[in-house]
Parts: structure tokens; sequence; C-alpha cells
């Protein structure tokens, strides 16, 4: 178990655990699950170790096979809407 130390952006506590994570990478959405991954248990980030992002990113790279494959559903809210 890595230990992650406290929050970056908080300063809460960090607990590994297994996440869903979303990736995005040239326009393309990526969902990896059970990736283990430290989260603060007060704002919810998540950090990853070196060696579980490269691992994510060798796999969008070479292509690999992916397990399953998901149909996302996606709207574009109009340019004229005020924030």
């Amino acid at each position: 178990m890595h230990e992650y130390g406290d929050c970056s952006f908080c300063g809460g506590e960090v607990k590994e655990n297994k996440v869903e994570l979303d990736y995005r990478y040239k326009g393309k959405l990526f969902i990896f699950q059970n990736v283990p991954a430290g989260v603060c248990q007060q704002c919810g980030e998540k950090n990853l170790t070196a060696k579980v992002a490269k691992e994510i990113e060798h796999r969008i790279q070479t292509n690999e096979k992916w397990d399953k494959t998901i149909s996302v559903p996606v709207d574009v809210l109009p340019g004229e809407m005020a924030v």
C-alpha cells in the first residue's frame, strides 16, 4: 500500500481505495475501473502513483484490447447561456 500524505488541495486525510477513473485523451473518453488511488476523505480528490499513471497511459497509447465499450450521451448547452 502506498503512503499518499495529506491532500494537496484541502489538507484532508488521504486513504488508498479502488476507484473508477475518467481519462480524456485526444478528444476521447476512457473509463478505467478498479484503479488504486489515494482518495481524500474530505474533498474526494484522487491521486495516482506514477506507476499507475504510466500503466493507464501505456494502455491508451498501445490500443490494448478493451474489456467493454459503452455509449455516452452528450449534450451541448447554448453559447448565449449566462453563467
